[in-house]
């Protein structure tokens, strides 16, 4: 299967909240015996492209080029049980190729800075037309401003899906119940 996981930035919040997700689930899903691919933007010259890191005993880090990223996942999905893209916070060819192949969409909206114009926005549209029957799942908190975007994304993006865990938190609890409701019903071992 594979997962994409975006978030918007959220200037309070030290490090990247998809990233940190992305990376908490595949390292749950190696433990679980799975054969996992953690697919990511080159943080360091993202103009250049992705980078892809197995994450099972000597794994090694890879590039991919934007404009390749779709045909490497296409062909990555006989190779990995789990495949987890943590998606940019803007739009592009990457990351369209990547919404593209997607089984499912998750996006954490920190609601208190939630944008309706916002990349975290466009991302979610896109999704939702690039791939029509994409499960989108947005993960929000449970609180007026999350009931405010909820309902604001409901009228706007038919089919999403929310999960009412906090888009910040990212302790083991947290990531538990995520990775519970992500990989509980839908994914065996």
């Amino acid at each position: 299967m594979i997962l994409t996981i975006a978030s918007e930035h959220v200037s309070t919040v030290a490090t990247d909240i998809a990233a940190s997700l992305a990376a908490a689930i595949a390292r749950r899903r190696a433990r679980a015996g799975r054969n996992v691919l953690l697919v990511y933007q080159n943080p360091k010259m993202p103009q250049a492209g992705w980078l892809a890191t197995a994450i099972k005993t000597g794994a090694e880090i890879r590039g991919i080029a934007a404009k390749d990223i779709g045909t490497e996942l296409a062909a990555a999905k006989s190779s990995y049980h789990d495949i987890l893209v943590h998606l940019p916070k803007h739009d592009d060819a990457g990351a369209r190729g990547a919404l593209a192949q997607a089984d499912l969409a998750l996006f954490a909206i920190a609601a208190e800075n939630w944008q309706t114009d916002g990349p975290l926005a466009a991302s979610m549209r896109a999704a939702s037309i690039l791939k029509p029957g994409l499960p989108l799942v947005a993960l929000i908190d449970d609180s007026a401003a999350g009931q405010h975007v909820m309902s604001t994304l409901s009228a706007s993006i038919g089919g999403l899906r929310f999960l009412h865990l906090s888009a910040t938190k990212r302790d083991d609890v947290s990531v538990g119940a995520l990775y519970q409701a992500l990989y509980g019903h839908c994914c065996s071992a």
